[in-house]
């Protein structure tokens, strides 16, 4: 491993002049992979504060991607192109003028081929999928939970139960949902029971969760069925219980803004029709960016929660970003697309929680 490294800071170290194409290179040489953009914001960051290339490089090499990556290489993904022909095309991403690759959805059944192709060909079950440890983005998101006062929570695709690990540091009794076996074997063993393996729809769950909560994880459901998750989660959620979502949400927000714009053509059309999109970004291999399903505006997504009896609490959101924002413009704007919704909305909580959010310093970001 030290000549690997000594070698691996003689390619990386004088090469490249600006931080962005050094991390590129980095992520490349290390992980075997491009880098995301929450990585290039992070390390970005580091580096602007003063820290060492070479600080970052040792961070990567550490990271449990790379270790996992050493111990098994999982098998390639299929190309799944070639399959369907006519559905894929090139189009222009008009925030940069580059050629990306899409997919036309001509209705329902597309998405339940995308999924099936997802799932079979065992895409979730890559290098840089999944982020295990604990950070300081899982301390945030457990903060955040944790300021709604839950008795009992329960996050939907908690893969390793980072946040939850957290949420139990913080005293808060949560559980986990998750599908993928490789994610729930990485759980921490005093994590692992608190994490029930399956499909939500046909997991036998309580019905007293006061705060339900997903990360990242409603955009990758088949949107076919997207309704389907939320009446479960409406029914397993508490009178004036709570539920919190961050989504990629394309188009302007009243309370966050614009975190993602409409860069693909047809997107500002289908938004005004008040459906999701049909034209999904997608890699090389024709697989959704990140295993994304549901491409849609902020509009749509708050519909779809609101038409299961949430209520869209923009006051708490308000301090919430008040709050943390500072901190996610450097670490990742994509987790300012977030929403709080209430079920059987009650005044007084709702006070109390914004009252947390406003008084009590963060630990997470101390």
């Amino acid at each position: 491993m030290r000549h690997f490294f000594r070698r691996l800071v003689g390619r990386l170290g004088p090469a490249f002049r600006s931080d962005t194409a050094f991390l590129e290179g980095a992520y490349r040489e290390i992980l075997g992979r491009e880098a995301d953009q929450d990585g290039l914001n992070y390390y970005g960051a580091l580096l602007r504060e003063g820290a060492s290339r070479t600080a970052v490089l040792m961070s990567l090499v550490r990271s449990e991607e790379f270790t996992s990556r050493l111990a098994k290489a999982p098998p390639e993904l299929t190309s799944v192109r070639a399959l369907r022909p006519d559905r894929y095309r090139q189009a222009v991403d008009r925030t940069n003028g580059q050629s990306v690759t899409v997919f036309d959805a001509a209705g329902s059944s597309d998405f339940d081929w995308l999924e099936a192709a997802i799932l079979e060909n065992g895409y979730y079950e890559q290098p840089g999928v999944w982020n295990f440890g604990v950070d300081v983005d899982k301390r945030v998101m457990a903060e955040i939970v944790a300021t709604f006062g839950p008795q009992r929570a329960l996050e939907l695709g908690c893969a390793a139960g980072a946040v939850l690990e957290c949420l139990h540091a913080l005293g808060v009794d949560a559980e986990g949902i998750e599908i993928s076996a490789m994610a729930v074997a990485r759980a921490p063993v005093g994590v692992r029971p608190c994490i029930h393996r399956g499909d939500l729809l046909s997991l036998d769950l309580p019905t007293d969760y006061d705060v339900v909560f997903g990360l990242d994880v409603f955009e990758h459901l088949n949107p076919n069925r997207l309704d389907a998750y939320l009446e479960r989660l409406a029914r397993i959620t508490r009178a004036s219980g709570y539920l919190f979502c961050n989504v990629p949400s394309f188009g302007a927000d009243p309370v966050f803004g614009t975190v993602f714009p409409f860069y693909l053509a047809g997107w500002e059309r289908e938004a005004a029709a008040g459906t999701h999109f049909s034209t999904l970004h997608v890699d090389d291999l024709g697989y959704p960016l990140h295993g994304h399903l549901v491409w849609a505006d902020t509009s749509w997504w708050a519909r779809r929660f609101e038409a299961q009896g949430f209520r869209r609490e923009v006051e708490i959101e308000r301090a919430l970003h008040a709050k943390y924002d500072d901190y996610m413009d450097k670490r990742s704007r994509a987790r300012k697309a977030y929403y709080v919704f209430s079920k059987e909305a009650d005044p007084e909580r709702n006070r109390a929680v914004i009252e947390r959010v406003r008084t009590e310093p963060s630990r997470a970001l101390a």
